[in-house]
């Protein structure tokens, strides 16, 4: 979660939602959109963003990333908030008014910090992502 005060944007909080191990997909299903509300309940967004990942090889994968977006959409539009989403390509520097070449994930560690554990390129991508909604 990032703020916006005037033109500084400051890092907030993040949180992560662990799965548990001995859910099938539909138990999985309804207790991500339990985990989700709790979350735009907590934090109260005005929009929410997210990285749209685009190729996937096996099942697992579509199972822990497509379908927790489809519950995150379902929850966001159930408590009336703007949601977007990114893909690879439009998270780039540019946005930020420096050229394709310059490294976006250097440029959000000197603008917000380092916030480890979990302090990744997926993490950094959903910053930037929360960065552009501001």
């Amino acid at each position: 979660m990032l703020e916006k005060n005037g033109a500084a944007v400051a890092f907030v909080e993040k949180d992560k939602i662990s799965y548990p191990k001995a859910l099938d997909v539909a138990s999985t299903a309804g207790w991500l959109e339990t985990q989700i509300c709790l979350l735009l309940d907590k934090h109260t967004p005005d929009a929410v963003g997210y990285k749209l990942p685009l190729t996937h090889s096996s099942t697992k994968p579509i199972q822990n990333s497509i379908f927790p977006l489809g519950i995150l959409n379902l929850c966001c539009n159930k408590k009336n908030i703007s949601i977007s989403h990114f893909t690879s390509q439009g998270i780039n520097a540019t946005k930020f008014g420096l050229t394709k070449k310059d490294d976006v994930y250097a440029y959000i560690d000197v603008h917000i910090g380092q916030h480890p554990p979990y302090w990744d390129k997926a993490a950094k991508d959903a910053a930037l992502v929360a960065w552009f909604l501001l």
